[in-house]
């Protein structure tokens, strides 16, 4: 496959001069001079910079590139980078790979350098795509990169009922989870089970009754007591169905796969994926 280099105004884009560019990702930092990218993924990263409004970033090109290598854009249902130098919502709330986005209502959260902030209890972002666990998304994969964890507050929770609660707290300190990192129906994820820093990357992976956690070098199996059959919106830094206070982490980085060949080599492959870009996006 024939391959292009990252689009950068004002460059000189002779074949000779492929792979000199140099442009980092929205922080400010660089990795390694660029040299190609598959067609596919500067197509999907191309949409995404025009829609979204960003500045060219070449770390975010070379993620695109890694997940499409790997198949696993085709199971990706939303990815969203929340952190940007400007106060824009443009910047956030459309997902990378395909035509999911978020909806902001009430008051817009703190857009930082390293995501996002919701410290006022009227911010509220939810994924537009709605999930049933039931069927179609009863294989689902989580993914969340906190660049600060939760001092309190839900960092993302979805619900069609609260006897069926779901939702995720890195710091474990939610005023309803009782020491849990992770709620899912009936069973959990507790702060016991992973004593590690609590910010970095997060990927969950739920497939009917079986769940794998992993954060950091910890990697939890278990089976869950019984398979969810909810159907929800989630909702990101604030979840009022159970009136927690809403997350006061600052989340980079969130994501969903789901397909029904979504296999633990694909859990790995994401996680290594996300691992790696954590510091450079």
């Amino acid at each position: 496959m024939s391959g292009l280099a990252i689009k950068v105004s004002n460059v000189d884009w002779n074949k000779n001069n492929l792979g000199s560019v140099n442009y980092g990702s929205d922080n400010g930092n660089n990795i390694n001079r660029i040299t190609t990218v598959s067609e596919k993924a500067y197509a999907i990263y191309e949409d995404y910079i025009t829609k979204s409004e960003r500045p060219d970033s070449q770390c975010l090109l070379l993620l695109i590139n890694d997940l499409v290598k790997e198949g696993l854009d085709q199971k990706c249902k939303g990815l969203f980078y929340l952190a940007s130098k400007h106060q824009n919502t443009n910047h956030i709330k459309y997902s990378i790979i395909g035509s999911n986005r978020l909806d902001l209502t009430y008051d817009q959260p703190q857009i930082l350098i390293n995501g996002i902030r919701s410290n006022v209890k009227s911010v509220v972002i939810f994924d537009h795509n709605k999930y049933n666990l039931g069927t179609v998304d009863s294989n689902l994969c989580l993914v969340f990169v906190m660049s600060e964890a939760s001092s309190s507050g839900i960092d993302w929770g979805g619900e069609e009922a609260i006897s069926h609660p779901h939702a995720f707290i890195s710091s474990g300190l939610g005023k309803y989870m009782e020491g849990s990192l992770l709620r899912w129906d009936n069973d959990s994820i507790s702060r016991e089970e992973d004593k590690q820093e609590n910010d970095g990357v997060y990927v969950i992976h739920v497939n009917k009754k079986s769940l794998v956690y992993k954060h950091k070098n910890v990697t939890i199996n278990k089976q869950l007591s019984a398979q969810s059959m909810a159907k929800f919106c989630p909702r990101l830094m604030a979840y009022s169905t159970i009136e927690d206070s809403p997350s006061e982490g600052v989340m980079k980085l969130y994501a969903t796969f789901s397909r029904e060949d979504l296999t633990a080599a694909d859990i790995n492959k994401i996680h290594e994926i996300f691992t790696k870009y954590e510091h450079l996006l």
